[in-house]
């Protein structure tokens, strides 16, 4: 067991961990680990807090609670296999130190229970923050007195601890398909496309079906869970949390079974799997053929381009924002009658466009674009440097890249929500104005935060574009800048009608400005310094 300990803390510190250069020592490293967990758990808290209490006030009525642990089961399943899924690939299959620790003395079963245990205590931290507070709603919104004794929490602790379990399985073959497309197909990134591309078209089949059930559940409480039968595991468990420990135990059972199928099945032929995948991703193909022309700022663009589009972990976790942004815009335009009136019955209560740019840009806030965009160079980063291209020049291009993608999907965005919502063209050219400032802004900041917290040493993408304390740092610190904004509408209407758009505008301009000056000033040092 010493050794298992001793693979499962590198796996895990290979995992969670990042640190943002060779020389940050080790409380880079923890605040980096730090921000990665913070960031599953505030998700998985906000997910669970925000439905739990809608789906329980309109389930405690009619005694029907279990639905709230059959969706949170599932949020929490879906959720995981969107955290790991694609995390596997890098660390369980394409691990830089595979060829080290395949060397060691210990089997590889052991070695692949090491790893896989990593993506199971990731998954774990979320399904705990997911049913957790599904389990503390129950408690003090139900009217039958479910959630008021001990073994209701012992019954939750299980579902807790044997959910993640099945998450991490069905995580780990999901991985080992994209490995697999990635080492077989000609165009391994185009097979991680069309995988990941099926799963979300999923997940967003599986939401809007969610909120069809959701609307019908006072009425027909019974009816929907008969409905679910198809996710049986689901039902087992929410039925074992109320009460029912011989449905829990072949809840548990469920989970248990695939996770020891998937650890030994592949444990047994890891070794096999790992080289090949390897001997394959070492594999170039040389081709002589003719280059057309380019200029140096238009072949650099190209450059990025191809590595945005062509690495799927980078694709996939700093685009989905931007791919969010233009479907908020398309499901405004179809339910815009429904939209109509939902806001017709709040009477005014709520401010319809600083609401929209809310949305807008917490969309934005997560399409990290330019702050990975300096460590996925990595090694490699000394050729880019040789150019014939001064430094200011190379982090413009990175910045400006991240507009090329974001502005369009900005204006489309917002051209959508105008016309769905009915805005008047004053505010719908502030909505877009407002938008595309903060586009900016959020570019220029995360080429600092990429300058300022490098990791160019990353053992894998992954390692760069999820967990990296540069990417932590541009995701929340704009959402605190909007929620400062929030802040500032909400005081300057107390003052002056005028005031309540000015002060969120002044704020942004001067954010937007700081962070330009900044990069402009002192940004090619710091690329020179790396």
């Amino acid at each position: 067991m010493k050794k298992f300990f001793a693979l499962l803390k590198v796996s895990v510190k290979s995992m969670l961990l990042s640190s943002t250069n060779s020389q940050g020592g080790s409380r880079k490293r923890a605040a980096t680990g730090v921000g990665a967990m913070v960031l599953i758990a505030f998700l998985g808290l906000y997910m669970s807090g925000f439905y739990s209490s809608m789906l329980m006030h309109a389930l405690a009525p009619v005694h029907m609670e279990v639905l709230v642990f059959i969706f949170m089961g599932m949020g929490a399943l879906v959720g995981g296999l969107l955290f790991t899924a694609f995390a596997v690939k890098g660390v369980v299959f394409g691990g830089k130190d595979n060829d080290l620790l395949l060397s060691m003395p210990v089997s590889s079963t052991m070695l692949m229970a090491s790893r896989v245990s990593a993506i199971y205590l990731e998954n774990l931290l979320f399904a705990l923050f997911v049913l957790a507070p599904a389990g503390a709603v129950c408690t003090f919104m139900t009217q039958s007195g479910v959630g008021h004794s001990v073994l209701f929490w012992v019954r939750l602790a299980v579902a807790v601890f044997t959910l993640p379990l099945l998450d991490t399985a069905l995580s780990v073959l999901m991985g080992a398909l994209v490995a697999f497309l990635s080492a077989r197909v000609t165009r391994g990134v185009l097979g991680q496309n069309i995988v990941m591309a099926v799963y979300m078209a999923a997940v967003f089949w599986f939401a809007f079906n969610v909120n069809g059930m959701i609307e019908g559940l006072a009425a027909n409480a019974a009816g929907v869970k008969e409905s679910l039968s198809w996710a049986a595991p689901m039902l087992w468990m929410a039925d074992g949390i109320m009460g029912d420990w011989g449905l829990l135990l072949a809840f548990a059972a469920c989970c248990i079974v695939p996770f020891a199928l998937v650890v030994f099945g592949l444990g047994r032929v890891y070794r096999q799997a790992v080289t090949a995948f390897a001997a394959r991703s070492a594999r170039n193909d040389y081709k002589l053929s003719a280059q057309s022309a380019s200029g140096q700022k238009k072949a650099l663009l190209a450059k990025e381009a191809k590595r945005f589009f062509g690495t799927p972990m980078y694709f996939w976790n700093a685009g989905i924002g931007l791919i969010m942004l233009v479907a908020m815009g398309a499901a405004a335009l179809v339910m815009q009658n429904d939209l109509r009136e939902f806001i017709g019955l709040l009477g005014g209560a709520l401010p319809v466009m600083p609401m929209a740019a809310l949305a807008m840009g917490f969309c934005l806030c997560t399409s990290a674009v330019a702050a990975p965009s300096i460590s996925l160079e990595g090694k490699y980063l000394w050729i880019l440097r040789e150019a014939p291209v001064d430094e200011g020049s190379l982090l413009w291009i990175k910045t400006g890249f991240e507009l090329l993608l974001s502005l369009p999907c900005t204006v489309i965005g917002g051209v959508c929500l105008i016309i769905a919502l009915q805005l008047t063209a004053p505010e719908g050219a502030l909505l877009i104005f407002s938008m595309a400032l903060f586009a900016g802004c959020h570019a220029a900041f995360g080429m600092l935060m990429g300058l300022t917290f490098p990791k160019l040493d990353a053992v894998n993408e992954t390692v760069v574009v999820k967990q990296s304390l540069a990417v932590m740092l541009d995701m929340f610190v704009p959402m605190g800048v909007l929620g400062l904004c929030a802040l500032l509408y909400w005081l300057g209407g107390r003052m002056a009608p005028a005031l309540a758009l000015a002060l969120p505008l002044a704020l942004l301009a001067v954010f937007t400005g700081v962070c330009v000056l900044i990069l402009a000033k002192k940004g090619p040092a710091m690329l020179k310094a790396l």
